[in-house]
């Protein structure tokens, strides 16, 4: 593998994130020039690979509120970063265009009112995009909703309305949709009645992965909120148990997540896991994050990191 952008110490099992550095950029013609443009974050197009199979993009914790800032998260800001993103992913050519959770927050005590408004706004930015798109639950969407309340006011372009669990096919790949949305007694994360760190798949979902993983032979990429790598309390604690039924298919060539905001990247059984840095953490147009997926016909994938996000590329077949 190689990254174009932060460092990543592929010694680390858990996948704990990247850390910032120079390398990437240094050029032993041009040291002085890579120095400068190693403080630099441009927004560039992401590059045309001669032989591109599929393109898609994917954002994910946009946590959007009309509501002041919390901690390093800006809520209101996520409506111009998204729109950023939107805007760029459809001109560099994406397929599709998926989010990965966390697509909504709230105001402390608000009434669902208002988050709603909250969710049906962000979902209209979204929508800007004029193609097909997709979303994945993740627990801030249901912190005062439900999920039937936030699976009515999103679309998932194909699917059956109420599905949280679904996949579809797109250029020659199939893509898995998780809900890791459930307490470890199985119940519904449901307006805010969970705790963040109790995160599960349960059996019914386990048995559905199962079948749709039996029942092709098109390669897979799987789209989840919660991390099903590393090892914390960001990450769903059946993870070993689902990793087993995705590496036992020899079809999955990825998992793309996002809820740990650092982002994060490790490879287990072959899997590429690569965790999507959060777009609301930080303020201003340089601290977005989002990335363009491209799948190659090798079944090698470029990952093509936007602002803060982490360009990769992440070569096919079980060797790194």
């Amino acid at each position: 593998m190689s990254i174009h952008s932060g460092t990543f110490h592929d010694t680390d099992p858990a996948g704990a994130g990247w850390r910032p550095g120079r390398r990437e950029f240094l050029q032993a013609t041009a040291a002085s020039l890579a120095a400068l443009l190693a403080g630099v974050r441009r927004l560039a197009a992401a590059p045309a690979p001669a032989a591109v199979g599929l393109r898609f993009g994917l954002v994910t914790d946009v946590h959007y509120a009309d509501t002041d800032p919390r901690g390093k998260v800006f809520y209101r800001e996520s409506l111009g970063k998204l729109r950023e993103a939107v805007d760029r992913l459809r001109k560099d050519g994406a397929a599709f265009l998926a989010e990965l959770g966390d697509f909504k927050d709230m105001q402390p005590g608000e009434p669902a009112e208002r988050t709603l408004a909250n969710l049906v706004a962000i979902e209209q930015e979204f929508q800007r995009f004029g193609g097909a798109t997709y979303h994945v639950l993740g627990n801030h969407d249901v912190d005062n909703l439900s999920k039937a309340q936030v699976l009515a006011t999103i679309t998932n372009t194909g699917i059956e309305p109420g599905r949280s669990t679904y996949a579809f096919s797109r250029g020659g790949v199939r893509f898995v949709v998780l809900d890791t949305d459930f307490t470890l007694d199985g119940h519904d994360y449901d307006h805010g009645r969970f705790d963040w760190r109790d995160i599960d798949v349960p059996p019914p979902e386990l048995a559905w992965l199962r079948a749709e993983l039996g029942a092709g032979a098109e390669p897979v990429i799987v789209f989840a909120h919660h991390r099903l790598d590393g090892e914390g309390d960001v990450q769903v604690i059946d993870r070993a148990e689902v990793r087993v039924i995705l590496e036992g298919s020899g079809r999955v060539l990825a998992v793309f997540q996002g809820h740990d905001h650092r982002g994060a990247y490790s490879r287990i059984g072959g899997i590429h896991y690569y965790t999507l840095r959060a777009m609301a953490e930080g303020s201003g147009p340089a601290n977005s994050s989002y990335a363009m997926v491209d799948v190659h016909p090798d079944l090698s994938l470029t990952v093509t990191g936007y602002r803060r996000a982490v360009s990769m590329e992440l070569p096919h077949g079980r060797a790194a």
